[in-house]
């Protein structure tokens, strides 16, 4: 594959972005969230409309191939950890289109967003991902992350 350009993402895109988010969480639904898929699906369309807005999110686009095609996004903000109130980079989400995968765009991106949450001052940087996504796992524990809280379910009935 030729090099991966990382470049911040043009307005016209945020909406193929919000697309391929909804997708992806769509996909990670666990089968008590499948009931209401459809609910959950334009619940999350009109979320993003308003956290996409939001004041310290950025969203950056890998570019790949000869066409300089989108072969994946970040989409990069400011979190609070969860019992201090600190403010720390965040990773709120990362794909990499089917095409691009295994071929070092997921890194690039990663790589990307966290130079940039290191340039805004952060001391630590955060993520959160599906525990039956073996590969995001790796690439995060390849990039120094740990896993430091976890969330468990239980089925009922």
């Amino acid at each position: 594959m030729s090099e991966v350009t990382i470049r911040r993402a043009r307005e016209g895109e945020l909406e193929v972005i919000k697309k391929l988010s909804v997708k992806q969480t769509l996909l990670e639904l666990d089968e008590y969230e499948r009931q209401e898929k459809e609910r959950i699906e334009e619940d999350d369309m009109k979320r993003l409309d308003v956290f996409f807005r939001k004041a310290g999110n950025e969203f950056y686009v890998a570019e790949a191939g000869k066409k300089g095609e989108m072969a994946g996004y970040v989409w990069f903000g400011v979190s609070e950890r969860p019992f201090s109130g600190m403010k720390i980079g965040w990773i709120y989400d990362i794909e990499v289109l089917p095409s691009y995968r295994g071929k070092g765009v997921g890194e690039a991106l990663m790589t990307y967003a966290l130079k940039v949450s290191r340039e805004r001052g952060f001391g630590q940087a955060g993520l959160m991902v599906n525990s039956k996504n073996k590969v995001a796992l790796s690439l995060y524990e390849k990039l120094g992350f740990r896993t430091e809280h976890m969330i468990m379910t239980r089925q009922e009935g």
